[in-house]
């Protein structure tokens, strides 16, 4: 076996995974010697071969903001993955596209749609001047790993598990929002509260994980363009994703996401 796995073979065999809808084990366990910037290239040339195949970057999301979620999935840092135009849906597409997943999850977000280019990094005197609106938005999660056992290069490397976003209708400006950070959010599953948490779980504050994005785009050369979407994370543990039952995610001014899967 090779010292380290190429990442071309890794995204082959993600993608492979993905078409199948199946899921396989971690890479991490005969390669143990991956890492964040061999997963950060295994994901770069998977957004690449989706951009050729038509299918556009919309925004960027963040991954395992909260230190119960990294407790959770055994991995100590926030990561960083990206949204394509075939990950929007709307609610009442979500039970005609549960045939694309393998191990579907749910969970509550707080978004962003950016009012600038992001290339640099943002200080915290500026970056709510980087946001146009806030919004509530719900991202379903499938990881390509097996009962979502992952660790760092595995996550990373697919695309932090991203699978589908859907936004809420009636985005408002930062300071109709109020204190991000105060936000209460509630996750129900036929009618049953499930979870609950404020805005506070996403790194202390929501606009915190905002900054963290664009610290990474600089140290890659990137940018991010006006106009885009921006998860700034889960508030609650994701919830899977089950054929005919009901979720309801619900952000304090923000509004709510209701989906029959």
């Amino acid at each position: 076996m090779p010292e380290i796995l190429a990442p071309q073979a890794a995204a082959d065999q993600l993608h492979a995974a993905r078409q199948d809808r199946r899921t396989i084990e971690r890479l991490t366990d005969s390669w143990p010697d991956l890492d964040e910037p061999w997963g950060y290239a295994v994901q770069d040339l998977d957004r690449e071969q989706r951009v050729r195949a038509g299918d556009p970057v919309i925004g960027a999301k963040l991954g395992l903001t909260s230190a119960a979620k990294q407790q959770r999935m055994s991995v100590d840092r926030p990561i960083v993955g990206f949204l394509t135009a075939s990950m929007y849906l709307r609610p009442a597409e979500v039970r005609g596209a549960m045939h694309h997943w393998a191990q579907p999850r749910i969970e509550p977000e707080i978004a962003f749609i950016t009012s600038r280019d992001i290339s640099h990094a943002l200080t915290d005197e500026d970056v709510a001047s980087a946001v146009r609106d806030v919004v509530i938005a719900a991202e379903i999660i499938d990881s390509r790993w097996t009962d979502y056992r992952f660790r760092l290069a595995d996550v990373i490397a697919d695309n932090t598990s991203a699978a589908g976003v859907l936004v809420g209708s009636e985005p408002v400006d930062l300071p109709s929002a109020g204190d991000l950070a105060a936000l209460a959010c509630q996750v129900e599953v036929d009618g049953e509260i499930v979870h609950e948490a404020t805005g506070a779980a996403i790194l202390g504050h929501p606009l915190r994980a905002l900054r963290l994005l664009s610290e990474h785009l600089e140290r890659r050369g990137e940018v991010l363009p006006a106009g885009s979407l921006v998860l700034a994370g889960a508030l609650t543990d994701a919830v899977p994703l089950t054929a005919g039952r009901r979720y309801r995610l619900s952000i304090e001014r923000l509004g709510t996401i209701d989906v029959t899967a």
